[in-house]
């Protein structure tokens, strides 16, 4: 194996030394994103070919961070249509460069986004399986104000999840999924809740009336579970983030785009 001590070496000929500079330049530039591993936070973001024109957006600024960047992405590539194709359905070559884990389900016929939703949370969230925390958020939001993010451990404190929003909804309670921050072992565990009365469909059907939609869901795992919320102390303008606001944004500059332009 080349080393560094053999460009010093004099009975290395300058020929070779030059071949080894070449293959150290290759072990040392996957240093740059292969260090990002040893963190202990990961990134995870959830998208679909419908966010394509604000995936770019997305991913650079959270790229930002420094953090592992995990791309979970709904397969929208149906078995029964052989008319779509990779180039009308895939993220775009940039953002592909950008990524450094790609995560994409079984295609599904369900429609909506619980659905979808679940899957890509469900492996996206095993993919980061090195990670103590987790930050999780949709695709088409971006952070203008990345180099705040660690900010979120302070928020979080000793709790185990921060949401972006948390609203009582008049005793349905909701747990904002736009944007997450969770102890990873925390999230597994709602996630196996979720998946308990979610999959097969009959379990779907018998808590459909009770838990409602993901939102709602999260929020029923984490009472059932007994998991320590941290709520924000500003909850964004309305779940959709269809205007700028809230402790996220003030701290992140969290914003929703595909909600205030799309």
């Amino acid at each position: 194996m080349p080393t560094f001590a053999d460009l010093e070496n004099p009975h290395v000929t300058p020929e070779d030394k030059i071949l080894i500079q070449s293959v150290l330049d290759r072990y040392i530039e996957c240093d740059v994103w292969a260090k990002k591993a040893l963190k202990n936070t990961g990134i995870l973001l959830t998208s679909h070919p419908g966010n394509r024109a604000f995936l770019k957006a997305s991913v650079e600024t959270h790229k930002k961070t420094g953090y592992w960047v995990v791309l979970g992405y709904d397969n929208y590539l149906d078995p029964k249509r052989q008319d779509i194709t990779y180039e009308q359905m895939f993220p775009a070559r940039d953002v592909m460069d950008m990524v450094d884990t790609f995560v994409m389900p079984h295609h599904q016929t369900w429609g909506g986004v619980l659905y979808p939703y679940f899957w890509i949370l469900k492996f996206g969230i095993a993919a980061m399986s090195g990670f103590e925390y987790i930050y999780c958020a949709n695709g088409d939001c971006v952070l203008e104000k990345p180099e705040n993010f660690n900010q979120l451990f302070d928020l979080l404190g000793d709790n185990d999840i921060f949401p972006i929003g948390y609203e009582e909804n008049g005793g349905r309670a909701i747990l904002n999924t736009t944007g997450i921050f969770a102890r990873r072992e925390a999230l597994l565990k709602m996630m196996n809740h979720f998946e308990s009365n979610f999959i097969p469909y009959e379990n779907y059907e018998r808590t459909c009336d009770l838990m409602g939609n993901c939102e709602g869901r999260m929020a029923v795992a984490a009472k059932d579970l007994g998991i320590k919320i941290a709520f924000p102390e500003k909850n964004p303008f309305n779940t959709q983030l269809h205007r700028k606001g809230g402790t996220w944004f003030d701290t992140l500059g969290f914003r929703h785009i595909h909600a205030e332009f799309g």
